[in-house]
């Protein structure tokens, strides 16, 4: 929340857009808190490596089209964490070719070393547990994500 209240500070006073577009499924829970913090409406689009729980694809492919609201405006593009970054820059492309005017990126984490969006909250290459996926209900019971739990054996080797 700190996070997201810092950038929402930082984003209102360097460029404060019209739209906040989230990245499905991770990026609309800090884009809904950016949004409802800049009193913007929000806009989802999925991109994704992912079908499902898995990682299947090497690149981000479309599955939710971008909002034709975002022609003519300023569009903030919100991602949980930026890897790479090429899921957000897909994200903005897919804005331009919609007829935004200006389109910026943020996302809570981002990756060393590597493509920065305009706001980021932390960078780290540590694993970051986010609050919201830590846990899954598996059988009426709530695990530990088990994506989190083959990372932590990987570090604990």
């Amino acid at each position: 929340m700190d996070m997201c209240k810092r950038m929402a500070a930082d984003i209102e006073r360097e460029y404060n857009p019209d739209i906040i577009v989230g990245i499905a499924r991770a990026g609309v829970i800090p884009a809904a808190i950016i949004a409802c913090m800049l009193r913007k409406d929000l806009h989802p689009i999925r991109l994704s490596r992912r079908w499902g729980t898995r990682v299947v694809r090497s690149r981000p492919e479309l599955f939710m089209p971008m909002s034709d609201d975002v022609a003519g405006k300023d569009v903030l593009i919100v991602d949980e964490m930026s890897v790479t970054g090429e899921t957000l820059r897909m994200a903005a492309r897919e804005a331009s070719k919609k007829g935004a005017r200006r389109v910026k990126t943020a996302a809570l984490y981002t990756r060393s070393g590597t493509w920065r969006p305009t706001w980021y909250g932390l960078e780290t290459d540590a694993l970051v547990v986010q609050p919201w996926d830590r846990e899954i209900l598996v059988s009426g019971r709530f695990v530990l994500h088990p994506e989190y739990q083959e990372a932590l054996d990987n570090i604990r080797g």
